[in-house]
């Protein structure tokens, strides 16, 4: 699997911009763990998680 960082990278400066890059940031990293899926799909699955969650 291919870790396109520019993605990630994005991701994370709207995870900040939101308030909750920390959220992001572990939530990312449960979804890698559990899943098997690639870092990009985490952060994504991650990032609209957090961001329905405060809609």
């Amino acid at each position: 699997m291919e870790i396109i960082g520019k993605s990630i990278e994005e991701l994370g400066f709207k995870a900040s911009k939101k308030g909750f890059f920390m959220e992001w940031k572990s939530l990312t990293d449960e979804f890698k763990i559990g899943d098997k899926i690639s870092l990009n799909e985490a952060s994504e699955l991650a990032f609209n998680k957090l961001l329905s969650e405060i809609r």
